[in-house]
């Protein structure tokens, strides 16, 4: 079946709107650890899913679209900056390594994806503080990027392979 623009556009921004809508159902759960910053990452849940299933064009415009409507429905301007840092470095090494992982292995990139927006954010943070020793909080993000990115991961194969059947995608 040949799909079209219109139908891009539409499934992009059904999307969209359930990225935001888990972006937002996270920032009501209250924190899991007492560590500032460690969230589960359940936007990146739908971020894979589009990676997967309507091609890596198409997640980045609902990963940007994401972002964008996240900062200006719950931001403040500063947390735009360390959304895009985290979200585009952490899109694209999930981009990447799709091309040399199976998907069965979408839990790894997951990690790593979960690895490179913590990275991401950290040098945001370095950049606007211009304070080095901000990098040292990296560390403790590593910890929690490995056990967020298996959720996450593991969520995001489920879905994927429920939707292949389905044959939404590319």
């Amino acid at each position: 079946m040949k799909r079209t623009k219109h139908f891009y556009l539409v499934l992009i921004s059904v999307m969209a709107s359930l990225s935001l809508g888990l972006y937002a159902l996270e920032s009501l759960i209250p924190p899991i650890v007492a560590v500032p910053g460690v969230k589960l990452g359940l936007a990146n849940v739908i971020t894979l899913i589009c990676i997967y299933i309507i091609g890596t064009k198409h997640a980045l415009a609902v990963l940007l679209l994401r972002i964008f409507l996240s900062a200006m429905l719950f931001g403040q301007p500063v947390s735009l900056t360390f959304s895009l840092f985290g979200g585009l470095l952490s899109f694209f090494a999930m981009a990447v390594l799709k091309r040399f992982l199976c998907e069965e292995n979408i839990w790894a990139i997951s990690v790593f994806g979960a690895f490179f927006h913590n990275l991401g954010q950290i040098i945001a943070a370095v950049i606007i503080t211009s304070e080095l020793s901000v990098a040292y909080y990296f560390l403790v993000l590593i910890i929690s990027s490995v056990i967020t990115g298996v959720f996450t991961g593991i969520c995001a194969g489920y879905a994927v392979r429920k939707l292949k059947k389905l044959n939404l995608g590319v």
